[in-house]
């Protein structure tokens, strides 16, 4: 299945369903696994759990997933599909704050602080939404966690990363950063870095130092000056 306007391509490896009742109890048996992974981690995923999570007989779970691994990796698929309209908004708003400034707005340094500001704000409402999904972002270290152990959900999580970086990098391509690919790792791992820090009590969502290290990422990435940011975005 194809994510990000075709840049990354996630890939759901079970049994395909085709007619609408199968499409929904293949959804509900990867939403069961969802939840079994908030309760009991990966290591709690059997057939038979699955099933009784799910409310479907036995033999609908190995059905779909003969193989263990299919169904962890098809649950990260349906997973990421599902978180990444966050990622998408957060892309959408970053634009709309650098288009909506003209060109001779973009080379003042009081616009350039506007949107160092506006883009500050709308990282730290993406950071704290996302934290206080916390069964979400639990789900999330489980399957990164795991995947250190199982290559196929290995290259999963690869492009998963891939389809968000490219969201973010799409964006520092509009403003005519230098390096794009890297300004999105960098946010992409910042980002990544705050929601764990919140999920485990090292930082509050109300912290000053929240708001300042984002503040600083936004600063350090986006160029001060903006003659040649404000050509890319009127053309790019």
């Amino acid at each position: 299945m194809t994510v990000d306007n075709g840049k990354s391509d996630l890939v759901y490896h079970g049994r395909r369903a085709q007619r609408a009742d199968s499409r929904l109890r293949r959804k509900a048996i990867l939403e069961a696994t969802l939840r079994l992974i908030v309760k009991e981690g990966i290591r709690g995923i059997r057939h038979r759990a699955v099933a009784r999570e799910a409310n479907v007989p036995l033999a609908a779970t190995t059905y779909y997933f003969k193989d263990l691994n299919d169904l962890i990796s098809d649950s990260f698929t349906y997973f990421v599909e599902q978180g990444l309209e966050s990622t998408r908004q957060l892309q959408e708003e970053s634009f709309s704050a650098a288009r909506n400034l003209s060109s001779q707005e973009r080379a003042s340094s009081s616009s350039h602080k506007l949107l160092v500001q506006q883009l500050t704000r709308f990282i730290l409402t993406h950071v704290r939404n996302q934290a206080e999904d916390r069964d979400r972002r639990l789900v999330e270290l489980a399957f990164r966690n795991e995947a250190l152990r199982n290559e196929q959900l290995t290259r999963a999580v690869r492009m998963s990363n891939h389809a968000r970086e490219s969201l973010i990098q799409e964006f520092f391509h509009l403003l005519g950063v230098v390096d794009p690919e890297a300004a999105a790792q960098i946010a992409h791992g910042t980002i990544l870095k705050l929601e764990y820090e919140i999920l485990s009590d090292s930082i509050a969502l109300d912290s000053p130092l929240l708001e300042r290290t984002v503040t600083m990422m936004v600063r350090g990435l986006i160029p001060a000056t903006a003659t040649q940011v404000a050509e890319t975005a009127a053309y790019g």
